[in-house]
């Protein structure tokens, strides 16, 4: 389908925010029990280079698994999400994280800040150039040899035609998915389109895993290829 036709279904970033606020606890209950995804979470966190590190969960939905796992390894979490419905929920039941409701597009932290940034699903609302922004920034924000973790989709996995592609064959835009019994429009990368976005803001990749993930009937929700990359800031990358 063209962009034109999947417009229509392409959620701004207020509208977004309130999909996932009316969803609250139900997306939980689908997606935040998968053996696999906590998984990678303990892998990035055995690789933090600090015991007590300061960790950023960009996009931290209900507090669980990511930022939970984050805070019970005693780490001082700081979390962000665009939905006050998700950061309420964060502050009860992570008590010990430090939490704001804001979109991770205007958020800004010094650089150098964190030692380790977990962004994961929470990219779907943005488009190529806003991921883009965000890469440079996490870059940024981490320590030198920090860590990020990505936990994203690749286009791979969805149903794209050659037209959806940007020239380089990268990126497709106006993807159509089946998301919580809604259809959605999002902008995904290819798994190596997603290296290269990493790897041209400055990091150095250390894993990647392709996982297939199929949810449950009643989450209404399509399959999903998804892509994890862990990378590093090098000691030697520059602010």
């Amino acid at each position: 389908m063209d962009q034109s036709s999947s417009s229509e279904f392409k959620l701004s970033a207020s509208e977004n925010a309130e999909f996932y606020s009316n969803l609250g606890m139900q997306y939980e209950s689908f997606y935040g029990h998968d053996a696999v995804h906590h998984g990678i979470i303990s892998r990035f966190l055995d690789l933090l280079p600090a015991s007590n590190a300061r960790v950023l969960d960009c996009g931290c939905g209900t507090g669980k698994p990511v930022s939970h796992m984050i805070a019970a390894r005693g780490h001082h979490l700081c979390g962000i999400d665009a939905s006050q419905t998700m950061i309420d929920l964060c502050r009860k039941r992570v008590p010990t994280g430090s939490f704001e409701c804001v979109n991770m597009l205007k958020y800004e932290a010094p650089a150098n800040n964190f030692d380790g940034i977990v962004v994961s699903l929470s990219l779907f609302d943005l488009e190529r150039e806003e991921l883009t922004s965000m890469v440079s920034k996490w870059f940024r924000w981490l320590q030198p040899s920090g860590l990020l973790l990505l936990v994203v989709l690749g286009s791979e996995g969805c149903e794209t035609t050659p037209e959806m592609y940007d020239s380089d064959g990268e990126c497709a835009r106006g993807i159509l998915a089946r998301f919580m019994n809604r259809t959605v429009s999002i902008t995904l990368f290819t798994k190596q389109g997603w290296n290269n976005l990493v790897t041209k803001a400055g990091f150095e990749i250390v894993c990647t895993e392709e996982v297939p993930f199929v949810p449950s009937v009643e989450a209404g929700s399509d399959s999903e290829l998804r892509y994890h990359v862990i990378a590093r800031k090098p000691v030697t990358g520059g602010n």
